[in-house]
């Protein structure tokens, strides 16, 4: 069995090449799926990346992937990605399906803060090259400078906080 945590993606974490260069590994990657949960895109500017957020959507079954092997390490680059801080997004655990087995993974849900935005359907479809390679080479880039400024300036690392399960 691989150490570390399972983390259901979705949208662009379903991209090796994306999560390579926020996090610097490349993991074990299979398909899976969740029960009653969709993603919806988010209304933004014309040109921007697409973005998709994931909120319960019962009788629906979302496809993605599962990342294996997290570490707290990676999956703390990880939640800086999502803006957890922020509220855009939320880490909750889930129950997916994949290989015939039930695994528990972490998964990146829709915050407050971006519920009044979702809007209409998402897919990967719809990011095009360019959109990829802004990310690659500009936006994770950057998102990684003030990630590292901020650990180096409070000399201690971060950690989310595991929201509780209802």
């Amino acid at each position: 069995m691989t150490s570390g945590d399972a983390v259901f993606v979705y949208g662009l974490l379903t991209l090796p090449e994306v999560v390579y260069a926020i996090t610097g590994k490349q993991f074990a990657m299979q398909q899976a799926s969740l029960a009653d949960y969709k993603s919806y895109g988010l209304s933004q500017q014309p040109g921007d990346t697409p973005i998709p957020a994931l909120t319960v959507s019962p009788g629906h079954l979302q496809h993605g992937q599962v990342l294996l092997g997290v570490l707290p390490a990676d999956l703390e680059k990880l939640d800086f990605f999502e803006e957890l801080d922020s509220g855009l997004y939320l880490r909750q655990k889930v129950r997916v399906q994949s290989s015939g087995l039930w695994l528990d993974a972490w998964c990146y849900m829709v915050g407050p803060a971006l519920v009044p935005y979702l809007t209409g359907e998402w897919s990967l479809q719809q990011v095009s090259e360019e959109h990829k390679q802004h990310l690659i080479t500009q936006l994770i880039p950057s998102m990684l400078t003030t990630y590292h400024n901020l650990h180096a300036s409070s000399g201690t690392t971060t950690k989310a906080a595991p929201l509780s399960e209802d």
